[in-house]
């Protein structure tokens, strides 16, 4: 309807638009969008979940206000036929895109799921090589790699171990037994042939055979990729066999959380650590801000890569102006240098959607506290 129109009907019905306009109510803040948060926040992962769900909202508070209004909408995912129905709940809830995923085998099937229904999905905390490698579209992941985690650890070992028994232990999931085969890939382009490699089920609840097997080898350096109780497990076995090797090189969430430390004590001095960066002195500020929120200091380097890739997708999702269709896009053509970010981090994703300026470092408890070597 023109101007002049609008003009003639109301003068002829006596109902003058200024009054009208009066009378229309002043238009509301815009409504906020929902993004996914899929972590298992129940189960044997749950505290890798929720320390990952508390590098989420460490950089949701730190954007509070600038943009587009955002929320979390979270979903435990303690296993994965969980995760891809969580997926289907949160198509049903209309998330603008989703993260995730605490742990590779709930990553596996939550981003499975969210590339059938062309969700976008941003993986930022699990590990294997996998989840980056079945050519899908609407997937990109912020954080490190097994291999990245296989080829510091092996590294560091051939640096170290020349002429001594080697051998590795690992647990059959999906995290851990991803590290473990990029590890034997990795000794191999070294020339170095573990004398024992065992692996044992997921679902473990003693380890002495494994041990036994380990001391009978004459095992000098063990390299052990494993989940957070199989940890209490190994040392437990030791302690019964009274055994242990002269170097012990961990991976997997147990080796990384502070909860570890404190549960084995002085045993667990001088182990070393390999995974993402834990609260370098880059990451002051957000430790800081952890304490004031949850009060204790971050128990796992998970909070921290959580909240880097996090922050990331935020920031680009505001410079997309709430535009989830236009969100991987933008972040695909993000070029951060390595070290900008927090923990060390840069940003460049490859052709399978991973951020190859991502990587692990080589760390050691010492004192209850995770020091980078």
């Amino acid at each position: 309807m023109s101007v002049s129109r609008r003009f003639l009907i109301a003068a002829a019905t006596g109902a003058p638009l200024l009054a009208r306009a009066a009378n229309t109510a002043a238009p509301g803040p815009p409504a906020s969008v929902q993004a996914g948060v899929l972590l298992p926040q129940s189960g044997p992962n749950a505290l890798t979940g929720d320390e990952c769900t508390r590098g989420i909202e460490l950089a949701l508070a730190e954007l509070a206000g600038a943009g587009q209004p955002l929320s979390l909408l979270p979903a435990d995912c303690p296993d994965e036929a969980r995760a891809g129905q969580a997926v289907k709940d949160m198509m049903t809830a209309r998330a603008a895109f989703l993260l995730g995923s605490g742990t590779s085998s709930i990553s596996y099937a939550a981003t499975a799921a969210a590339e059938l229904a062309q969700e976008p999905y941003i993986e930022l905390s699990a590990t294997a090589d996998g989840i980056t490698a079945r050519g899908f579209k609407f997937l990109l992941r912020t954080c490190h790699t097994s291999s990245m985690i296989a080829g510091v650890a092996t590294a560091a070992i051939a640096k170290a171990g020349s002429g001594q028994k080697i051998a590795l232990l690992f647990n059959t999931g999906a995290t851990s037994g991803a590290i473990a085969g990029a590890a034997v890939a990795a000794f191999k382009v070294l020339n170095i042939t573990p004398n024992l490699v065992v692996g044992y089920p997921e679902a473990v609840t003693d380890l002495r055979e494994p041990v036994g097997r380990l001391r009978r080898a004459g095992t000098q350096i063990l390299l052990h990729a494993g989940g957070g109780d199989d940890v209490l497990l190994l040392f437990q076995a030791m302690q019964d066999t009274g055994w242990r090797p002269g170097a012990i090189y961990g991976s997997g969430e147990g080796y990384e959380q502070r909860e570890t430390a404190y549960a084995l004590g002085a045993a667990f001095d001088g182990v070393f650590a390999i995974g993402a960066p834990c609260y370098p002195d880059s990451a002051a500020e957000i430790a800081t801000a952890y304490q004031a929120r949850y009060g204790m200091a971050p128990r796992a380097a998970d909070s921290l890569t959580a909240y880097v890739g996090a922050k990331l997708v935020f920031e680009t999702f505001n410079q997309v102006q709430g535009n989830a269709a236009k969100l991987l896009d933008a972040l695909r053509r993000t070029d951060i240098p390595a070290g900008k970010l927090a923990n060390g981090f840069g940003v460049a994703f490859d052709k399978n959607g991973h951020n190859t300026r991502s990587f692990a470092i080589l760390q050691q408890w010492r004192g209850q506290a995770l020091t980078a070597v």
